[in-house]
């Protein structure tokens, strides 16, 4: 089985400078960017695939422009390894205000050529919950407008209908212009005036049939069902008439078992082997388990009558403890960014396994509004706990650290005296943009980032922007850099406010970097009025005496230790999300264990239609023992690499058996089982995690014994939900 994680823009700086929280380059389009991908190597990398939406592609125009010109794999930006697959969709949770998909199918087959993505997915359209008794009206927001806006709708009409309001393409798809004519092909949009919701809801709804502003719907649920079966039906021929590099997905939507099992029967006589369970993301997991365990058997029923595998990915769920139910019910592959979001929403942001979940301590930037003197305070406060918190990890002494932080940072104001006497006026400063100037600051003045760090970002930024207008012909008064520099320095009059008492402790001990040394300083943090955090302490208490993150074999946790454990912008944020989808990722693999099938290639697999044709006609029995087995992948080896069952046949076959090892060895550092199909017993193979089976029944046992599962794992369905057919 397969993960993927959905692409956010989900990057951070390769080279963040962690002790004074600063960026590497200010220009972000300079910047080197790391991504999942990036900081972990090809075998530990938590991720199976990357799935791309179109509706986030287009949130950046230049991402938009830039990876339909290159494609995913060559994009400078994201430059996603080839050896990981991707799938790209519309993105259908983006537009679920809209009455209709945005987008036209042959676009859409057209977008994922360009993207170069390995797996297309047909237009669907979220089956939404039930609505209220009169059904769902769908209003263009750019007739709305301040003489008549969302909130002067009449609550007679609310109260009685759904009202989903969006923006609305300037052209709609040809869907529209069979099932709603009336907005189809509209230019302007007037106005919503009080007179077009006047009368009772029934009149205005009447109203609202022929308004090219407005649809409304008393049954939308079934209409979203039936437009994304008409898309995928649609797109199915297109891409049969074409000449497409990416293999076609069938999404489907229901809002019930029965009526998911009837939306795949359908995607299946369309002859689809890829299919999406769509809708579920955010679901309880009792109802994902049942659509999937319906979906499961209506599969296998399909693989047993046709002798043919079908592949089935569930979009936007990923919760560990259904797992089994995944798993046996023969769903190919997932995608979530839960584990990934979880880092910067709410508490137990710190992931260790679904069990062990920790608070990462929030350590505050400045907030908009703040005075320099407020903003330099915060600064200073937070950088004593995070010279205690490093001290702690490190097993140092908590006071000799924050001593040493401070006697480092009271020079800066001195120096910065200094500096701006003798260069306020250099030509570096002429720059237009605050960012150029600041940089450089920064890399000019010895103390540019230790101030930022010290004494605030807003600090600085002040004195950039009287360099920015200081000119030798127009000089600033140099009372003015002075007032912003004596902010700082009044500040820095009050610390460090908890030294002597760690100090104490330590002396008293005879002990450092203890729990309650670190405790002194974090709570003295916590607890000021500036921050303000009192009530997140129990759980700051359990990480620091936990230390989750030296019990992680992660390479961020193992390099960055503590600093991942610290809630602070997206450079600590994001590593940690990467941490906790590696943590979540070990426990997929142990609950589903990766296992690939392979059989050796010869030269007839050369120009076939499809692998699946090669295994039939080569090894019919070990596609019949295998063709409907659950998680494991499928697939014949030669030189090149594995060639997966759907495929075509490759434009060329190598036979080369050093090669073929090479690819053997290359794939078990992704897998925890590869085997190894030797009708003939001639295969001579040394190389861990493959072993070589020369009955296909022993294939076949051998994979269900790894995953623990029996001859028919497929889970019974509910007996309620099977009585709902009849």
């Amino acid at each position: 089985m397969r993960f993927y994680v959905p692409e956010w823009e989900d990057a951070v700086d390769a080279n963040y400078d962690f002790i004074h929280d600063e960026l590497s380059v200010l220009n972000k389009t300079e910047r080197e960017r790391s991504f999942i991908w990036d900081i972990f190597d090809y075998e530990s990398t938590p991720i199976d695939g990357v799935l791309i939406s179109r509706e986030q592609a287009e949130g950046s125009r230049t991402k938009f422009d830039r990876i339909t010109e290159y494609g995913v794999y060559d994009d400078p930006q994201l430059n996603i390894p080839n050896w990981l697959p991707t799938i790209s969709d519309c993105g259908a949770w983006g537009y679920k205000s809209l009455p209709f998909p945005p987008y036209a199918n042959e676009n859409m087959l057209e977008f994922y050529e360009k993207m170069d993505v390995d797996v297309g997915v047909t237009i669907d359209h979220l089956v939404l919950g039930s609505g209220k008794q009169k059904g769902r009206l769908y209003l263009d927001e750019r007739g709305l407008n301040p003489e008549f806006g969302e909130s002067d709708l009449p609550t007679e009409l609310t109260d009685q209908v759904d009202v989903m309001i969006d923006e609305w393409p300037n052209e709609w798809p040809d869907i529209v212009s069979r099932r709603e004519p009336s907005i189809y092909d509209i230019g302007g949009v007037e106005p919503f005036t009080s007179e077009d919701f006047e009368g009772s809801a029934i009149e205005i709804l009447q109203r609202m049939n022929e308004d090219p502003r407005a649809v409304y719907r008393e049954d939308d649920k079934q209409e979203r069902y039936e437009m994304t079966l008409e898309n995928a039906r649609k797109m199915r021929d297109l891409y049969h008439d074409g000449d497409w590099s990416f293999r076609l997905m069938a999404a489907f939507q229901g809002w019930d078992p029965i009526t998911y099992g009837d939306a795949l029967d359908e995607v299946l006589e369309m002859d689809y082997q890829y299919v999406g369970i769509g809708g579920v993301a955010g679901s309880q997991l009792k109802q994902v388990e049942e659509i999937v365990t319906e979906v499961g058997h209506r599969i296998a029923d399909y693989q047993s009558n046709h002798g043919t595998r079908v592949d089935t990915h569930v979009f936007g769920f990923a919760k560990t403890d259904g797992f089994e139910t995944i798993g046996r019910t023969g769903m190919y592959s997932i995608d979530s960014a839960s584990m990934l979001r979880a880092a910067w929403t709410g508490g137990n942001n710190y992931h260790l396994n679904a069990d062990e979940r920790f608070d990462a301590i929030r350590v505050r930037y400045t907030s908009p509004g703040d005075d320099l003197k407020t903003a330099a305070e915060k600064s200073m406060l937070g950088q004593e706990v995070l010279h205690a918190l490093r001290a702690f990890d490190d097993g140092d002494s908590i006071s000799s650290r924050i001593r040493g932080w401070y006697a480092e940072a009271t020079p800066v104001l001195d120096s910065l005296v200094d500096y701006l006497t003798d260069n306020r006026h250099d030509e570096r400063y002429d720059a237009r943009l605050l960012r150029e100037i600041t940089s450089e600051f920064r890399d000019d003045f010895e103390y540019g980032c230790e101030l930022q760090a010290s004494f605030s970002d807003d600090l600085r930024k002040q004195l950039v922007k009287l360099l920015r207008v200081d000119d030798a012909d127009d000089p600033v008064d140099f009372d003015e850099y002075l007032e912003i520099i004596n902010a700082g320095r009044e500040v820095a009059e009050r610390f460090p406010r908890t030294v002597d008492r760690v100090e104490a402790l330590e002396e008293k001990s005879g002990e450092v970097a203890t729990f309650k040394q670190v405790w002194t300083v974090l709570e003295n943090y916590a607890t000021s009025d500036l921050v303000d955090d009192q009530n997140l302490l129990d759980g700051y208490r359990k990480t620091l005496r936990s230390r989750p993150w030296d019990r992680c074999d992660c390479p961020i946790c193992e390099e960055l230790g503590i600093e991942v454990a610290i809630f602070r912008g997206n450079n600590r944020n994001r590593r940690r999300g990467f941490h906790n989808t590696y943590r979540f990722y070990q426990q997929f693999k142990r609950d589903l264990p990766k296992i690939l099938i392979v059989a050796p290639a010869d030269g007839s697999l050369f120009g076939r239609n499809t692998v699946e044709g090669y295994l039939t006609d080569m090894y019919g029995e070990l596609w019949g023992a295998v063709h409907d087995i659950p998680v494991a992948e499928i697939g014949v080896l030669d030189a090149n690499g594995v060639h997966e069952w759907w495929e075509p046949g490759p434009p060329s076959v190598s036979l080369d058996p050093s090669g073929i090892s090479e690819e053997l060895e290359r794939k078990a550092g992704r897998y925890d089982t590869i085997l190894y199909y030797d009708p003939d017993g001639k295969a001579r193979l040394d190389i861990d995690s493959v072993e070589i089976v020369e009955d296909p029944q022993e294939v076949r046992g051998r994979t269900l014994e790894r995953l623990g599962y029996d001859s028919d794992p497929v889970p019974s369905r509910d007996i309620q939900i099977q009585l709902g057919e009849f």
